[in-house]
């Protein structure tokens, strides 16, 4: 058994890292890091962007098929200053949801009335434009005449 101890230390030698290896391993993560986190916050904001405007969509949509389908009393009303709008109906007298807007996000009626209806055929009311304002782009949101429901346009 004595002869194997010299053969041990070789092994044991040869599978150990040196610390400056250890450095240059370390360094190389780090240097990975650096230009994978900030990526992966773009992808976030751009993910984040897209599911807020997909579901104001969604909400208009229903806003639209409700107004068709069950009675002209509803409508989604804005509020600029706390950043959220709801669908509200007014023959019930009642709050069906509120949505807020994602956090540092925010909203500007330029055109559009705070409260958009929609008439028995599926019509915008009185139609108009608004922005929103994302933290790293502005998002104007124009809701046209006739039967379409509104078109996002990056600004």
């Amino acid at each position: 058994m004595e002869w194997l101890k010299p053969l041990n230390r070789q092994l044991y030698s040869q599978k150990a890292y040196t610390f400056s290896e250890m450095i240059i391993a370390l360094m190389c993560w780090s240097i990975l890091l650096l230009f994978f986190i900030p990526m992966q916050y773009r992808t976030y904001e751009n993910f984040q962007a897209s599911r807020t405007l997909q579901q104001l969509k969604e909400d208009v949509l229903l806003v639209q098929h409700l107004t068709m389908n069950d009675h002209i009393y509803y409508s989604l009303n804005f509020y600029q200053q706390k950043g959220t709008y709801e669908l509200y109906d007014t023959k019930k007298r009642k709050t069906v949801f509120t949505r807020k807007l994602p956090e540092k996000w925010g909203m500007k009626l330029t055109t559009l009335p705070s409260s958009v209806r929609f008439n028995q055929k599926g019509m915008i009311r009185k139609a108009g434009t608004m922005h929103l304002m994302a933290p790293k782009k502005n998002y104007k949101i124009v809701f046209p005449f006739g039967s379409s429901r509104l078109r996002v346009e990056e600004s």
